[in-house]
C-alpha cells in the first residue's frame, strides 16, 4: 500500500485507541465516584436504626420498645379513637420502617379512648345535680323547659333528650323538661256587689274560695254586698280568700 494511503488508517487506530483510552478512564472515574457514594452511605447508616412499629401498645411499652433500638419516644397529643384503647399509641412520627438517627426522637400520639358516650338518666333529680352529672359524663346541658306536674315534686326532672342510655357524642348538648310542681287552679271572681249576703256567700262557696267579711254604713244597702276584693274579673285561688264589705 503506498504511503500516502496507509496515513488515514494510521490517524483512524490512533483515534480509535483514544476513544477507547477515553471510555476506560471515564468508567474508573465514575466507578470510583459510586464507591465513594456507596461508601458515604454506608458511613451514614452506621448511626441508624430503623424505627419499629409502636402503634397498638400501650404508651409504656411503646417507650421501652423504642429506648431499645436507641430512640428517643416523646408523647406529643393525645386524641380519641373508636379503634384504639384509651392509653394506646394510636400514631407514631416516624412511621414503622423509617431509619432514623440513633438518639433521635419518635413522637408518639396516645388514644384518649372513645368520644362515644352513654347519656345519664337525668330523671328525679334537680337542675344541679343533673348539670353535675352532665358535666362529670362529658356532656352539657341545654335547654331547660318548665311545666307543672302533678306526678313530680317540684324542681325535678321529668324528661330529657336525647333520652337516658342513648349514644352520644362527647360535648352532645342534654335537653331538660323541669317540674313546677302541681299547678294552682285559680277561679274568676264573680261580680257580687249588689248581691244579697246569703248569695254572695253561696256563690263563693261554690267557687271554693273564703269569704272574709267588712261592714260598713250604707242605709240604702243594708245587707247586701258593696265592695268586693278581688273586683269582678279578678283571679283568686281555689281556697284562697275574698274580702266582701256588707252594708248595714
Amino acid at each position: 500500500m503506498p504511503p500516502l494511503q496507509r496515513q488515514p488508517l494510521r490517524l483512524y487506530r490512533f483515534l480509535v485507541g483514544l476513544v477507547k483510552v477515553v471510555a476506560i478512564c471515564m468508567g474508573l472515574v465514575a466507578l470510583g465516584l459510586a464507591s465513594g457514594y456507596v461508601a458515604m452511605l454506608l458511613a451514614m447508616e452506621k448511626d441508624r436504626v430503623e424505627v419499629p412499629r409502636v402503634v397498638g401498645l400501650d404508651s409504656v411499652a411503646a417507650g421501652a420498645l423504642t429506648q431499645e433500638v436507641g430512640l428517643t419516644p416523646r408523647v406529643v397529643a393525645e386524641e380519641f379513637s373508636d379503634k384504639i384503647p384509651k392509653g394506646h399509641v394510636t400514631s407514631q412520627r416516624p412511621g414503622r420502617g423509617t431509619r432514623a438517627r440513633l438518639g433521635s426522637e419518635v413522637r408518639l400520639f396516645l388514644s384518649r379512648g372513645s368520644d362515644q358516650l352513654e347519656v345519664p338518666n337525668l330523671a328525679s333529680s334537680t337542675l344541679p345535680q343533673a348539670q353535675r352529672s352532665l358535666a362529670e359524663t362529658g356532656l352539657s346541658l341545654g335547654q331547660v323547659t318548665q311545666i307543672h306536674s302533678d306526678l313530680h315534686a317540684r324542681e325535678a326532672i321529668i324528661a330529657q333528650d336525647p333520652p337516658a342510655g342513648a349514644a352520644a357524642t362527647r360535648g352532645t348538648t342534654v335537653k331538660l323538661l323541669q317540674s313546677l310542681g302541681p299547678g294552682e287552679e285559680m277561679v274568676t271572681m264573680p261580680d257580687l256587689v249588689g248581691r244579697e249576703m246569703v248569695t254572695a256567700l253561696n256563690l263563693l262557696r261554690e267557687l271554693q274560695v273564703e269569704a272574709r267579711m267588712s261592714f260598713e254604713q250604707s242605709v240604702s244597702r243594708r245587707g247586701h254586698v258593696v265592695a268586693q276584693d278581688p273586683p269582678p274579673g279578678g283571679r283568686v285561688k281555689v281556697g284562697g280568700q275574698v274580702t266582701i264589705t256588707m252594708g248595714e
